[in-house]
């Protein structure tokens, strides 16, 4: 290696600058971007936007496998809710930002109206929204590539109807506790503007200990333990209450604080101009669990467009929407259904943050639909802005998000924004950073520290290549130091 004081180095990924150069042209010049990119300092250059995958069936929960390949739950049918559950995995082993083909069946025979998928160690976590869609958990094979297996469900059971019923999941492994994971999952509200009255109970099959009582406008944990052969429950917990409708979760990388959107009020008048703005909202961590948070629903919420604060009572929001850039005549972000953490690997400035999807209206898409942009907010500032545009003709609902260390994967539940006949629309999309990963050098004595955020550490003999994985470097890596030259980069 060489003995190069530089830290953080940007020569330590040695690669010739018109090879990088005729690579980034080609991939420009090979796909067209399929929608533009909006915000402060955001430049179009930075990223590779590509189709991923085209005529699926109502995509949108996805999680990634062990090996980078993306496991999405798909609901066959011509209608949304009339329709079958499955799981599939999409490869991309050329890393070209386009799937290698309609993917491979890993479990089918599920409910149709599949909403949210999670990975949890082993265990596959996926549910539908509403009665008859149970919370199913499933086992992932030996290997990326194997089927997955039926572990049991979670059965929520409604005696009615019920405005927003279960629909997220998001999981975390239990602090402190081996082969156990918090599942969390929300009940919202009953009425659109109303103290929920009723109740639904919990059962389940094969899974022991998950039952018990829920109350709505609420979010809950219950606590999974995989014994291997069998998984059993416990503990749950009301987390929060005071809630329209949390329909999307996200834990924060680093803090683990648990950040969601809620679902703001619909008009009393018109029910496509919101009585209260959507918003975005944290538990911090060591607050999870403890007394039950209260957010204010449905009597103290952020007046639309006037951003006046009614009641005032419970924990305010992190952020309200509004219409930007202007309240009452600006473009519109509503109805907010899925959130992620912005990638580390995004430029400086869109990688300190979290990517809000919005749904917009409901059965609409293209520009007949105002209000589903993909908004930015960036939580050093808690501002935001609209990094995907409400004005897209090709765009339905970019329900569904899913970061890595690089990229941002968005599924668009059906392009032509119906949920009764937009069976085979579906559509998921990629932007990927074109920014190498950073690699930090620090000597010590005649060893090297090499140290980095995300990405997989290379070496080569010769700054050209050929370069090679190391294999199961962690960062930090030590590297011992004799005299003949060895160099190292970091890929996506």
């Amino acid at each position: 290696m060489k003995n190069n004081k530089t830290s953080n180095g940007g020569n330590l990924p040695l690669c010739p600058s018109a090879v990088v150069l005729a690579l980034l042209l080609g991939i420009r010049a090979g796909y067209p971007a399929p929608f533009a990119l909006h915000g402060p300092g955001v430049r179009m250059g930075d990223f590779r936007i590509t189709t991923f995958a085209t005529n699926l069936n109502y995509p949108l929960g996805m999680a990634r496998l062990a090996d980078g390949s993306l496991l999405v739950a798909l609901s066959d049918g011509t209608s949304f809710w009339q329709s079958t559950g499955k799981l599939i995995r999409l490869t991309d082993a050329d890393q070209d930002g386009i799937a290698d083909g309609p993917g491979t069946v890993l479990y089918s025979g599920l409910p149709g109206g599949q909403t949210s998928l999670r990975i949890g160690g082993s265990l596959v976590f996926v549910t539908g929204q509403g009665q008859g869609r149970p919370i199913s958990i499933l086992r992932a094979g030996p290997t990326p590539v194997a089927a997955l297996s039926l572990v049991g469900q979670i059965n929520l059971n409604y005696a009615g109807s019920w405005y927003h019923p279960h629909s997220a999941l998001a999981i975390r492994p239990t602090p402190g506790q081996a082969a156990s994971y918090d599942l969390f999952f929300q009940l919202g509200s009953q009425f659109n503007f109303a103290p929920t009255t009723g109740t639904v109970s919990i059962s389940s099959t094969n899974i022991a200990g998950a039952s018990g009582t829920l109350f709505g406008d609420s979010i809950y944990r219950l606590t999974i333990i995989d014994r291997g052969n069998s998984v059993t429950a416990s503990n749950l917990t009301r987390i929060a209450n005071g809630l329209r409708n949390p329909a999307g979760f996200a834990f924060h990388p680093k803090s683990g604080d648990l950040y969601f959107e809620d679902n703001g009020i619909d008009g009393l008048v018109d029910a496509n101009e919101p009585l209260s703005a959507d918003e975005l909202n944290v538990i911090p961590v060591a607050d999870i669990g403890g007394a039950v948070e209260f957010f204010g629903f449905p009597t103290n919420y952020t007046e639309y467009r006037t951003g006046r604060i009614v009641g005032g009572a419970g924990i305010q929001p992190l952020v309200a929407f509004q219409p930007l850039p202007n309240p009452l005549t600006g473009e519109e972000s509503e109805g907010p259904c899925d959130v992620a953490f912005a990638p580390p690997g995004f430029p400086t400035g869109l990688n300190n943050g979290i990517f809000v999807g919005f749904h917009g209206r409901f059965n609409l898409g293209g520009l007949s639909n105002e209000e589903n942009s993909l908004a930015y907010v960036d939580l050093t500032a808690t501002n935001y802005f609209h990094f995907i545009g409400a004005d897209e003709p090709n765009i339905g609902h970019l329900d569904g998000l899913l970061t890595t260390g690089d990229s941002l994967f968005m599924a668009d539940i059906a392009s032509n924004g119906d949920l009764n006949t937009g069976g085979g629309r579906g559509v998921i999309y990629q932007i990927k950073s074109l920014h190498l990963p950073p690699l930090g050098l620090k000597w010590l004595g005649q060893r090297a520290q090499l140290t980095w955020n995300y990405g997989i550490l290379q070496s080569a003999d010769n700054a050209t290549g050929p370069w090679n994985d190391v294999p199961d470097a962690t960062s930090p890596y030590l590297v011992e130091v004799d005299h003949s030259p060895k160099f190292f980069r970091v890929r996506n």
